[in-house]
């Protein structure tokens, strides 16, 4: 299998257009997160969950964002299907970092 990089990622998944500079830039961190093995983002992302919703103040709040950043740029490489699934690809790391803030503050 030939070295998988940034431009041959998003020429791969046709989701992400190469048009974008945001999913260009993004496109690094997604070639890495696609060659980690499998059950490495099953244990992290559950991981960053818990550990942000379970340690109280600053400590919770940064895990829930790390988690909110990995699911945008997760969200970034899959293609929007419909009207709902952009709503939710907004809703769900706006979530995240509003839990996060209120952390934070209260």
């Amino acid at each position: 299998m030939a070295a998988l990089t940034p431009v041959t990622w998003i020429r791969h998944h046709g989701g992400v257009s190469s048009k974008s500079a945001i999913r260009r830039q993004s496109a690094v961190f997604l070639v890495y997160m696609h060659q980690l093995p499998r059950w490495v983002p099953l244990i992290v992302l559950p991981a960053l969950l818990i550990a942000g919703l379970a340690v109280p103040g600053v400590g919770g709040a940064i895990a829930l964002v790390l988690l909110a950043l990995v699911i945008w740029f997760m969200f970034l490489a899959s293609p929007a299907r419909s009207a709902s699934h952009r709503l939710i690809r907004y809703l769900v790391p706006l979530a995240l970092i509003a839990v996060a803030v209120a952390k934070v503050l209260g």
